[in-house]
């Protein structure tokens, strides 16, 4: 069956999010983090106040992007270690728009500042993204590249 590869590249990024959003808001229930993923990017629209529906959207988006991104560097990267690779761009890609949302939005003060361990959150969040990103990669885009 042939099929768009870089839509199902997209896909596989946005829904690769459920998971990260899941851990995220188990750390939250049990009190060690202050915001899950989807409330953190919303507060990139409405500044201050967290709302996980415009959040999902928000990083479905960017997840979509950074999965098609990461599908075309593939083509020069090569497909071994994928999983490796996945949590690679996955952590660097946290760490580039963690950078970027704290110099627009909390270092302005738009927002009060997180506690530290919503930072660690987001990173264990965000291994768990590369993960799921691999695995699904793996599932539906390897071999469909090795016919």
């Amino acid at each position: 069956m042939d099929y768009n590869k870089p839509s199902v590249a997209a896909l596989i990024g946005a829904l690769s999010t459920i998971p990260f959003e899941l851990i995220t808001r188990l750390l939250v229930v049990l009190g060690i983090a202050k915001y899950t993923v989807y409330e953190l990017n919303s507060l990139m629209i409405t500044v201050n106040r967290p709302n996980v529906i415009l959040g999902a959207i928000a990083a479905m988006l960017l997840s979509a992007g950074i999965a098609l991104v990461f599908y075309y560097s593939l083509k020069f990267l090569g497909w071994d270690y994928l999983i490796i690779k996945s949590i690679s761009v996955s952590l660097l890609s946290w760490l580039v728009l963690e950078v970027l949302f704290m110099w627009l939005i909390e270092g302005r003060g738009l927002i009060p500042p997180r506690p530290i361990n919503d930072y660690f959150s987001e990173m264990a969040g965000a291994v768990v993204f590369g993960v799921t990103l691999g695995l699904l990669f793996r599932t539906y885009l390897l071999k469909a590249n090795m016919r």
